[in-house]
């Protein structure tokens, strides 16, 4: 039975053409994030009159404040406005060295602003006969000591990036092939495939067949999609961040497997109480509500990774998958806690196997009206 879902799903356009789009976005993001990391703009300032002796100490300035700037000297304050009004000059300085007018098409970069200021006050010093290095040296050990409590880790930001983005792939995944296992059986079940194949194997092995045959697919597009990212970002260097490691990558890939056993072998079961496909989408609407509720839960989890409620919930198997990704992503998932999340998972999914078994076997031949879950599970 899996065999024949490999087979089926591995020669449909859906999977050749999904995985293909997949890989292309993701390429293709990975490509445009790291044009842009290496793309620098830098501004334009221009001086003009009297202004032009600020040059020199603009310069020095909006070095030392790591602003990338380029200096132009301009022949007039007329042209140096058309320049700004077209769009070929950010900045243009013009009038007295202490006194100066900036000219701007919209507002005043902030590093700019704060060179302009330090070059300035230069030169009022100077023009009152004091020297501005003396001060400089004075003002030089000027400022206060500053201890962290929590330093701030400097890949956090990344980390939290890459934990959403986990989140994301991973409540979309388990979705998408959650529905699929469910569409499937209730296709079998409408062309009466179904009665054909019960011949043959029991209720549980059929289900079993189908979950496995799916999630073997989802697990191999998934590892595409993963291997062609490692790729991408070791090609590019744009980031280099331990939630997107080869390790890493093989953990969520683990926990999506259980997530799908979990969440599939549940589909199944709900599916098999309906007999056409208009009525899947009310039939999974409960387990679609569990899964985006663990989806809202990752915006909880990202700020807060460590309170005792996430870390309780991400231990719990409807919301470990996706929960408990999401914290090793940002590496604040204690190794108990992950043996844990993965012990209660497997747990449960044996559980709602029996469950499930027994529902699909005494719901998979009752064609018609849908089947209440009670009397199903009743026999």
């Amino acid at each position: 039975v899996a065999r024949r879902e490999i087979l089926i799903r591995l020669r449909s356009r859906v999977f050749t053409f999904g995985t293909a789009g997949m890989i292309a976005l993701i390429v293709a993001g990975v490509l445009v994030a790291s044009v842009l990391a290496g793309r620098t703009t830098s501004i334009r300032v221009g001086f003009t009159g009297g202004s032009e002796t600020l040059e020199q100490a603009f310069q020095s300035s909006a070095t030392a404040l790591g602003a990338d700037v380029t200096v132009t000297g301009i022949t007039d304050a007329t042209r140096g406005r058309a320049l700004v009004s077209a769009g070929a000059l950010d900045v243009l300085v013009t009038g007295s060295p202490t006194g100066p007018t900036v000219v701007v098409k919209d507002t005043v970069p902030s590093q700019v602003e704060a060179a302009l200021n330090s070059a300035v006050f230069a030169a009022r010093l100077t023009q009152a006969g004091l020297k501005p290095s003396d001060l400089a040296s004075a003002m030089a050990g000027a400022h206060v000591q500053v201890e962290s409590l929590k330093p701030t880790d400097p890949q956090r930001t990344q980390n939290e990036i890459a934990g959403l983005g986990v989140g994301i792939l991973l409540f979309v995944a388990l979705g998408f092939y959650g529905t699929f296992v469910a569409q499937g059986v209730v296709e079998e079940k409408a062309t009466r495939i179904m009665e054909i194949l019960l011949a043959t194997v029991r209720p549980t092995q059929l289900l079993a067949g189908k979950v496995i045959g799916i999630g073997l697919v989802a697990m191999l597009q998934l590892s595409l999609v993963g291997a062609a990212t490692l790729l991408a970002v070791d090609v590019t260097k744009v980031v280099s961040i331990p939630a997107f490691s080869p390790t890493a990558i093989l953990g969520y890939l683990v926990w999506f497997l259980l997530g799908f056993l979990l969440y599939a072998t549940a589909y199944a079961a709900v599916a098999a109480l309906v007999s056409r496909q208009e009525e899947v989408s009310g039939a999974v609407a409960p387990l679609q509500i569990v899964l985006l509720l663990s989806y809202l839960l990752v915006y909880v989890a990202i700020p807060n990774p460590s309170s005792p409620l996430i870390t309780f919930l991400s231990i719990l198997p409807p919301f470990a998958p996706i929960l408990m990704s999401v914290r090793m992503a940002g590496g604040d998932a204690a190794l108990w806690q992950v043996v844990l999340g993965m012990a209660t998972t497997v747990v449960s999914i044996i559980g709602l196997t029996w469950l499930a078994g027994r529902v699909y076997a005494n719901a998979a031949l009752n064609l018609g009206t849908r089947v209440r879950f009670w009397d199903a599970l009743r026999g």
